[in-house]
C-alpha cells in the first residue's frame, strides 16, 4: 500500500480497487482513477445462495459454446431457418467482417418475417435481425447479464471475448438453470 507523505489515516480514503490512500473527499482515486463516490454497493447475504450466485458468479460459469451459431447479414432467412431447425437452436449471432452486427432469434423471425414473405430465400438476415445487440464478457457477473436482458427486453445475450470474438450465447434459461441447481455440499 502506498501512502501519501504527511497524511494521517483519518484524513484519507482507501481506494476499493487498488488500495491507494487518497485525500478524504476526492471523487476518484489519484492512482487508478476508479470512483471513490460509490457507497453502499449491494452485497449478497451470506445465507442466500441465489443472491450469491447472481452477484458473484461470473457469466463464464454458464458458457458451453454449444449454442454458438454465426451467420452473415447476407444469408437468406430460408437458410437460417433450416439450420435453426436442424440444430434445434433458438438464435444466431450475425457477424460482418469479424464484428458483431446483430442477432437473429426465433422471436425476430416470428415478429418480422412470419406471414409477411412468400419466398424466404429472397429475404436477407439483415432485414429481420436485431442490430447492435447488447453483449457481456465472460468475467461479468451474472446479475449484469440479467440486467441487460431485462432492460433490453431480450432472452439471449452474446458473450464476447475482449477482442470481440464470440465465446457463446447465454439465455435466461441458462441463468435459471444455474441458480436453481441443487446446492453443492460443502467439504
Amino acid at each position: 500500500m502506498v501512502e501519501k507523505p504527511g497524511l494521517s489515516n483519518n484524513k484519507t480514503i482507501k481506494c476499493p480497487s487498488c488500495g491507494f490512500d487518497n485525500i478524504l473527499g476526492m471523487d476518484y482515486c489519484d492512482q487508478c482513477l476508479h470512483s471513490l463516490m460509490q457507497r453502499g454497493l449491494p452485497k449478497p447475504r451470506k445465507d442466500d445462495r441465489f443472491q450469491h450466485a447472481m452477484m458473484t458468479a461470473p457469466v463464464s460459469v454458464l458458457l458451453t459454446g454449444k449454442d454458438l451459431l454465426i451467420a452473415s447479414p447476407n444469408h437468406s432467412i430460408q437458410k437460417i431457418v433450416r439450420i435453426l431447425q436442424k440444430e434445434q437452436k433458438t438464435c444466431v449471432l450475425i457477424y460482418d467482417r469479424q464484428k458483431l452486427v446483430g442477432i437473429l432469434s426465433l422471436r425476430d423471425l416470428l415478429r418480422k418475417v412470419a406471414g409477411k414473405y412468400r419466398d424466404l430465400s429472397k429475404v436477407k438476415v439483415s432485414m429481420a435481425m436485431t442490430p447492435n445487440p447488447e453483449y457481456v464478457c465472460a468475467d461479468d457477473p451474472i446479475a449484469f447479464a440479467v440486467n441487460k436482458m431485462a432492460m433490453g427486453g431480450c432472452r439471449h445475450l452474446p458473450v464476447l471475448d475482449a477482442d470481440g470474438s464470440p465465446l457463446s450465447i447465454i439465455s435466461i434459461k441458462d441463468v435459471l438453470s444455474y441458480i436453481s441447481r441443487p446446492e453443492e455440499p460443502e467439504p
